[in-house]
């Protein structure tokens, strides 16, 4: 098992969905991270998605409020996109991914200071199911039937909770989550604004982000979400936005 041969040297590009009407997001990252502080973290690595590449670290407090740091070109094209109404804060920060073993990750963002390690594991099922995952069409996540077994094996095989793949965000785009390969967080440490938020933990409730269920129990994922683009005008004025930008540092 060696992720970081496998996802460090990905080349970032930007493209379009491979559903025509669609917006997407493809890379890696972690669902949730519970911790024994009540404190949630998750992670997003998009590396190839229809606007720039990006990286963002989603922060939940004991108290429930959300907050999403983003390292990308702007608010609009990053993780706040599409969870927008359900955050308390976002902003625009430097964030740098490092594999420090083959399954080991280290996170760090320097305002606010954090510093947060993980280590990914397998088990026989996961590493049974992986594979077949992968290896299914991309169509199929499209099929209802196939989408609810998904849904219904994360919860029964997995120990997810309640969660849906397919969902209305906070900023109402109707979205397709596909976690195509499955691992589970078996140690974490992070420190966030001089705060130890301690030791990962399971969830007795899934925890929500507006009203969309993320998973109860430590997990990072490989795969896309895909969603439809709601304001085809503005999904245009947002692309050419950026490429006014890239010429302006070029």
């Amino acid at each position: 098992m060696d992720l970081a041969a496998k996802l460090q040297h990905i080349q970032p590009r930007v493209c379009p969905s491979p559903w025509t009407g669609h917006e997407h997001f493809k890379g890696y990252g972690v669902m949730v991270l519970p911790f024994s502080s009540g404190h949630l973290l998750g992670l997003r690595v998009f590396p190839e998605n229809d606007f720039a590449p990006y990286v963002s670290i989603w922060h939940r407090t004991q108290d429930g409020d959300w907050t999403i740091y983003n390292d990308g070109p702007s608010l609009e094209t990053t993780c706040p996109r599409w969870w927008g109404p359900a955050l308390k804060h976002t902003e625009l920060t430097r964030i740098n991914i490092r594999w420090t073993g083959t399954r080991d990750l280290r996170v760090e963002m320097n305002d606010p200071p954090l510093s947060w390690t993980m280590t990914m594991n397998a088990t026989p099922l996961l590493r049974s199911l992986n594979p077949l995952s992968r290896s299914m069409p991309l169509s199929t996540w499209r099929h209802t039937p196939s989408l609810k077994l998904r849904e219904w094996m994360a919860k029964k095989l997995l120990g997810m909770g309640d969660i849906h793949f397919s969902f209305t965000t906070p900023s109402d785009h109707q979205a397709i989550i596909m976690p195509e390969q499955n691992y589970f967080i078996s140690d974490s440490k992070a420190i966030l604004k001089n705060q130890d938020l301690g030791h990962p933990v399971k969830l007795q409730k899934n925890p929500t982000i507006g009203k969309v269920p993320l998973p109860v129990r430590p997990v990072f994922i490989i795969g896309q979400a895909h969603a439809k683009i709601k304001d085809m005008e503005e999904y245009r004025e947002t692309k050419e936005a950026l490429k006014g930008e890239y010429k302006k540092k070029h």
